[in-house]
């Protein structure tokens, strides 16, 4: 009798709890996509979801392009994988980054200023990081002045469709990861040119063609 005693007295607070998940689901997450969307003149395809705390920087129209039901998920109490902080997507003057369809990340951080294509069904996971550019000159003198910035490497990134990039994984520029492939947890890309159905592991990461064997 105790435990339905305790199960009727929560009936009413899990009561609240779901009607509350239900607007927030079907009224906030769209309202904020939409939002976004109209601030930063993002291309948003159906049912794009920014979950948790999200920070957009798109310096030119249409500089972000997200097609249909791609999620992005920045709240720590629903990926126990750690997440380290909100989701980021820059692309900075020059830069664009087009994500296709059915694709899910979990406190990403994107800054593009060439190009970052992603591919459809693409699972990103917690704390990985994509970047085409170093953001600062590699010389040295270059980097004591602002105005010798413009030295900075730029290669874009291209990661094809079906792949999966382990947590705390980091993307370079110049980094071509082809379909269906997998990038191990912690691995740093840098560069490669990676053949469909491969293995990526490591630091600095190197390409472990796929066998009935192979294990990461």
């Amino acid at each position: 009798m105790s435990g339905l005693r305790y199960s009727i007295a929560l009936y009413p607070i899990v009561s609240i709890y779901r009607v509350w998940r239900l607007a927030f689901n079907s009224l906030w997450v769209p309202l904020k996509t939409l939002v976004l969307c109209h601030i930063w003149r993002m291309q948003c395809g159906r049912k794009v979801k920014f979950l948790g705390e999200t920070i957009i920087r798109a310096y030119e129209n249409n500089a972000i392009i997200i097609g249909d039901n791609v999620v992005f998920n920045s709240r720590a109490c629903s990926n126990l994988v750690g997440l380290a902080g909100p989701t980021i997507l820059c692309a900075n003057k020059g830069g664009e980054i087009v994500i296709g369809s059915q694709s899910g990340f979990s406190s990403v951080v994107i800054n593009s200023r060439k190009l970052i294509r992603i591919g459809d069904n693409v699972r990103v996971g917690g704390n990985v990081r994509i970047f085409d550019h170093d953001f600062h000159p590699i010389e040295w003198d270059a980097r004591r002045h602002p105005e010798d910035w413009g030295k900075t490497r730029i290669r874009p990134v291209v990661i094809e469709d079906d792949v999966f990039i382990g947590t705390n994984a980091i993307i370079l520029k110049g980094s071509h990861i082809g379909a269906r492939s997998i990038v191990a947890a912690g691995s740093v890309v840098f560069g490669l040119d990676v053949p469909p159905d491969s293995i990526v592991k490591g630091n600095p990461a190197v390409v472990v063609h796929y066998s009935s064997s192979t294990r990461i």
